[in-house]
């Protein structure tokens, strides 16, 4: 298991007339392949994964892996309410060579902060591989309390990142500043990717750095750098946009924006996700035609 800093980019799932679209899928593997991201983060929330159906799964992750060639890590989404098929998700992806898996905390049955962390202690049984804590507690129900995180860290082999989307900044500066040396803190909050890197985060995992992601990568090297004044100035080109991107259902506005700069055969999402609103509409294909040409 390697440390996990830098940005990851939470690919988006191509989908053309119901189907899932590999071919649009291996040209943006490779198309960011070469942008500076540090890997890849597969059938996450970005990737419409409750969605996507087994087999389908498997053809993305073979096909995502085939397109970056090993030139960088690729992580897989598995996550639910029930730990069993949680491991046997698992297991099912550990003959590829996927990097590790993002599990988000168990959603809909609320389990309490042991139940959370015998369900990671768990599932870390079943691989060697690096697992990413996902605590999203507005789409899961739960807030992982960082305690309960900390003795998850202490008590298993493999779980070495988190991926921070409490969307509470005094949770996450908490965290920050308490975490063990061990685990990297990754933010999912693409508003708060620059106040996180100021402290102490070791990257993130956003899906607005599908747009402008060279600028993304930017602010991430001048803030490794220590060059806050040069990271400052990155990060106000694409502050902006940012909320506009979440303005509807993730990832609606981003694949429509997609489908606009033509890394996209479709801007297609799957039921019940439908797709953005003509007002909103407008406002992407303003922020697509102030972006450098792809």
């Amino acid at each position: 298991m390697g440390t996990m800093e830098g940005l990851y980019l939470p690919l988006v799932t191509p989908f053309h007339d119901g189907h899932v679209d590999l071919d649009s899928l291996k040209g943006l593997a490779k198309h960011y392949s070469s942008t500076g991201v540090s890997g890849f983060i597969m059938l996450g929330t970005t990737g419409e994964s409750p969605t996507v159906e087994p087999d389908e799964q498997r053809a993305i992750i073979e096909t995502t892996l085939d397109a970056v060639g090993g030139a960088l890590p690729v992580y897989v989404g598995v996550s639910g309410n029930a730990t069993r098929q949680v491991a046997r998700g698992i297991a099912a992806f550990e003959p590829l060579g996927v990097a590790g898996y993002l599990v988000a905390t168990p959603y809909y049955n609320r389990p309490s902060a042991s139940g959370m962390v015998a369900h990671y202690q768990a599932l870390t049984e079943e691989t060697e591989r690096t697992v990413i804590v996902y605590n999203v507690p507005y789409r899961t129900g739960v807030n992982l309390p960082n305690d309960a995180l900390f003795e998850i860290v202490a008590t298993t082999r493999n779980v070495r990142a988190v991926k921070d989307s409490t969307g509470n900044i005094v949770q996450s500066l908490d965290l920050l500043e308490r975490a063990p040396a061990e685990l990297s803190v990754l933010t999912g909050e693409d508003p708060l990717y620059f106040t996180s890197l100021a402290n102490g985060a070791a990257g993130g995992i956003l899906a607005a750095s599908h747009l402008a992601v060279e600028t993304f990568v930017a602010v991430t090297r001048a803030m490794a750098q220590q060059e806050l004044v040069r990271a400052r100035e990155a990060w106000r080109r694409v502050s902006p946009m940012i909320p506009k991107l979440f303005g509807e259902a993730n990832p609606m506005p981003l694949k429509y924006a997609l489908w606009r700069q033509g890394l996209l055969r479709s801007p297609e999402c799957r039921l019940p996700l439908t797709q953005v609103s003509d007002g909103l509409a407008a406002t992407l294909d303003e922020i697509v035609a102030s972006l450098p040409h792809v």
